[in-house]
């Protein structure tokens, strides 16, 4: 079931792929890259058919309301984001930024995007824990798994990357098989979408990116010890805090090892 569900997803989104390029492109949902490159943004929207299918697939022959929590979040984030992307302010940045701007009244989409992911991961979290120490751990878990994605997403292939590594980490350390399932269902889409990502063809943008990083989160939470979450919590803060305070594109480009994986196949 494993190698179908993978098969699909992955000989679906390829097949998909060259009409919606064309839908964004035709619609003029294009945006300027690092290198000021128009191209196609919204990108991530193309993962969300075969994430359908294939999750149809599983509630059908595992008969498991699970499917359901990772559906909304997966579908209510790539709505946040996919509203970010088109209007987002790209002038206000950081979740300081987008905070800092919402106690002086005003509302950025980056700070909608925070405050609804935060209730996002809250219900998700709620349908989840088992007291409220849990709830508070797994939504923080959610929210900033989800962010941690957004902050990869700079450079081409960057976030794919960070995905694929934390997804193959999941694969090999989760406890029960359906779970590895949950996983396959979008790492099969963003196998076969890399290539657009890496050789900048395209922008996932938040789309994309909140859809990949609250899979890693829901995924976190709901099959892993409490200890594991908070150690993974804790070590999500650290990252946030450090890039709040220094860029995150200069650290890796600093860093001979992560810029050689970070360069890699562009």
């Amino acid at each position: 079931m494993i190698y179908i569900v993978f098969l699909i997803g992955f000989l679906g989104t390829l097949l998909i792929t060259p009409y919606f390029k064309s839908l964004l492109i035709e619609s003029n949902i294009v945006r300027k890259n690092y290198r000021q490159d128009l191209i196609p943004v919204c990108a991530g929207i193309i993962f969300l058919p075969m994430i359908i299918i294939n999750s149809s697939i599983l509630r059908y022959f595992y008969e498991s309301n699970d499917v359901y929590i990772y559906l909304f979040g997966i579908m209510s984030m790539a709505f946040i984001g996919i509203l970010d992307d088109l209007i987002g302010d790209r002038n206000v940045s950081g979740l300081k930024g987008h905070f800092k701007s919402l106690l002086k009244g005003k509302l950025t989409t980056g700070g909608f995007k925070a405050l609804f992911g935060g209730f996002v991961a809250l219900l998700i979290s709620v349908s989840i824990s088992s007291n409220i120490v849990d709830i508070c751990v797994n939504t923080l878990l959610i929210a900033l798994s989800t962010n941690l994605m957004n902050l990869l997403d700079l450079r081409p292939g960057r976030a794919i990357k960070g995905y694929l590594f934390i997804s193959i980490i999941l694969l090999f350390t989760v406890p029960m098989y359906y779970p590895k399932m949950m996983i396959v269902v979008l790492l099969s889409n963003v196998l076969a979408y890399f290539k657009e990502d890496l050789k900048a063809n395209a922008m996932m943008g938040d789309t994309g990116s909140n859809v990949l990083g609250i899979s890693i989160g829901i995924i976190i939470a709901y099959n892993f010890s409490f200890i594991v979450r908070l150690c993974v919590l804790i070590l999500l803060i650290l990252i946030h805090i450090i890039t709040e305070k220094y860029s995150l594109t200069k650290i890796i480009e600093n860093n001979k090892l992560l810029n050689y994986i970070d360069m890699l196949g562009r």
